[in-house]
Protein backbone atom coordinates (compact mmCIF):
# COMPACT_ATOMS: atom_id res chain seq x y z
CA UNK A 1 0.00 0.00 0.00
CA UNK A 2 2.80 2.59 0.49
CA UNK A 3 4.60 1.78 -2.49
CA UNK A 4 1.44 2.43 -4.37
CA UNK A 5 1.09 5.98 -2.52
CA UNK A 6 4.63 6.30 -3.51
CA UNK A 7 4.24 5.56 -7.05
CA UNK A 8 1.19 8.22 -7.15
CA UNK A 9 2.70 11.12 -5.74
CA UNK A 10 5.69 10.77 -7.99
CA UNK A 11 3.78 10.46 -11.26
CA UNK A 12 1.16 13.66 -9.46
CA UNK A 13 5.02 15.46 -9.32
CA UNK A 14 6.07 14.50 -12.79
CA UNK A 15 2.44 15.58 -14.05
CA UNK A 16 3.07 19.01 -12.68
CA UNK A 17 6.42 19.19 -13.61
CA UNK A 18 5.97 18.85 -17.50
CA UNK A 19 2.74 21.16 -17.49
CA UNK A 20 4.93 23.95 -16.04
CA UNK A 21 7.12 23.99 -19.52
CA UNK A 22 4.27 24.80 -21.32
CA UNK A 23 3.70 28.42 -22.86
CA UNK A 24 0.74 30.70 -22.14
CA UNK A 25 1.13 32.98 -24.84
CA UNK A 26 -0.83 36.27 -25.86
CA UNK A 27 -1.12 38.29 -28.50
CA UNK A 28 -0.22 42.14 -29.07
CA UNK A 29 -0.12 42.54 -33.16
CA UNK A 30 -1.56 40.47 -35.67
CA UNK A 31 -1.48 41.06 -39.50
CA UNK A 32 -2.57 39.35 -42.75
CA UNK A 33 -0.25 39.12 -45.96
CA UNK A 34 -2.22 41.15 -48.93
CA UNK A 35 -1.67 40.52 -52.53
CA UNK A 36 0.18 43.39 -52.57
CA UNK A 37 3.07 41.80 -50.49
CA UNK A 38 1.88 44.27 -47.61
CA UNK A 39 0.86 42.76 -43.85
CA UNK A 40 -2.41 44.44 -43.04
CA UNK A 41 -3.72 44.70 -39.45
CA UNK A 42 -7.07 46.37 -40.51
CA UNK A 43 -8.21 42.99 -41.78
CA UNK A 44 -10.84 41.28 -39.81
CA UNK A 45 -9.21 38.32 -39.36
CA UNK A 46 -6.13 40.11 -37.78
CA UNK A 47 -8.28 42.13 -35.76
CA UNK A 48 -9.99 38.52 -34.38
CA UNK A 49 -7.07 37.25 -33.24
CA UNK A 50 -5.63 40.98 -31.24
CA UNK A 51 -4.75 40.37 -27.53
CA UNK A 52 -6.04 36.68 -27.40
CA UNK A 53 -4.51 34.03 -25.51
CA UNK A 54 -3.43 30.50 -25.95
CA UNK A 55 -1.32 27.53 -24.99
CA UNK A 56 1.18 25.97 -26.66
CA UNK A 57 2.31 22.44 -25.03
CA UNK A 58 5.55 22.32 -25.02
CA UNK A 59 6.19 18.41 -25.63
CA UNK A 60 3.76 18.03 -28.87
CA UNK A 61 3.99 21.76 -29.84
CA UNK A 62 -0.19 21.60 -30.37
CA UNK A 63 -1.73 25.04 -29.96
CA UNK A 64 -4.85 25.47 -28.10
CA UNK A 65 -7.44 28.51 -26.98
CA UNK A 66 -7.76 31.52 -28.60
CA UNK A 67 -8.92 30.66 -31.99
CA UNK A 68 -5.68 29.20 -32.72
CA UNK A 69 -5.03 26.12 -34.51
CA UNK A 70 -2.22 23.56 -35.34
CA UNK A 71 -3.37 20.50 -35.85
CA UNK A 72 -6.02 21.20 -38.73
CA UNK A 73 -7.04 17.08 -40.43
CA UNK A 74 -5.12 15.52 -37.27
CA UNK A 75 -1.54 16.66 -38.55
CA UNK A 76 0.30 17.63 -35.65
CA UNK A 77 3.26 19.53 -35.27
CA UNK A 78 7.14 18.40 -35.28
CA UNK A 79 8.83 20.24 -32.34
CA UNK A 80 11.96 21.54 -32.79
CA UNK A 81 13.89 21.89 -29.25
CA UNK A 82 17.55 21.55 -29.95
CA UNK A 83 19.82 24.50 -27.83
CA UNK A 84 16.89 26.53 -26.71
CA UNK A 85 19.36 29.13 -25.22
CA UNK A 86 20.64 29.59 -28.31
CA UNK A 87 17.84 29.13 -31.09
CA UNK A 88 14.61 29.03 -28.74
CA UNK A 89 11.67 26.48 -29.58
CA UNK A 90 10.10 26.16 -32.90
CA UNK A 91 7.17 23.72 -33.53
CA UNK A 92 6.14 23.43 -37.87
CA UNK A 93 3.01 21.54 -38.97
CA UNK A 94 3.07 20.42 -42.43
CA UNK A 95 -0.29 19.82 -44.22
CA UNK A 96 -0.58 17.40 -46.92
CA UNK A 97 -1.39 17.24 -49.74
CA UNK A 98 -1.44 20.91 -50.07
CA UNK A 99 1.56 21.67 -48.20
CA UNK A 100 0.50 24.63 -46.31
CA UNK A 101 2.30 25.24 -43.03
CA UNK A 102 1.86 26.81 -39.18
CA UNK A 103 5.01 27.65 -37.82
CA UNK A 104 5.42 28.74 -34.08
CA UNK A 105 8.81 30.43 -32.60
CA UNK A 106 8.98 30.91 -29.26
CA UNK A 107 12.42 32.91 -28.32
CA UNK A 108 13.66 31.60 -24.94
CA UNK A 109 17.03 32.86 -24.78
CA UNK A 110 15.60 36.28 -24.18
CA UNK A 111 16.74 37.87 -21.04
CA UNK A 112 13.15 37.67 -18.81
CA UNK A 113 10.14 36.04 -17.66
CA UNK A 114 8.26 36.97 -21.42
CA UNK A 115 9.99 35.59 -24.28
CA UNK A 116 8.81 36.94 -27.54
CA UNK A 117 6.62 34.94 -30.14
CA UNK A 118 6.14 34.90 -34.44
CA UNK A 119 2.94 32.57 -35.50
CA UNK A 120 2.66 32.41 -38.87
CA UNK A 121 -0.66 30.23 -39.59
CA UNK A 122 -1.48 28.19 -42.80
CA UNK A 123 -3.91 30.80 -44.14
CA UNK A 124 -1.27 33.49 -44.06
CA UNK A 125 -2.60 35.18 -40.69
CA UNK A 126 0.62 36.17 -38.76
CA UNK A 127 0.63 37.01 -34.86
CA UNK A 128 3.24 38.36 -32.57
CA UNK A 129 3.27 38.43 -28.76
CA UNK A 130 4.48 37.51 -25.42
CA UNK A 131 4.43 33.48 -24.02
CA UNK A 132 5.85 33.02 -20.60
CA UNK A 133 5.76 29.86 -19.04
CA UNK A 134 3.29 28.00 -17.69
Amino acid sequence: MKFIFVLLSIILFASNCFSANDFRCFVKESYTLEDDGKLSSETNVAKSSLNKEFIVNRQTGQITGGGFTNTMSGQMPKVYDYLPSENGYKAITIYKPNNTVDYLQINEFREGKEKPFIYKGAWGEIVTGICTAY
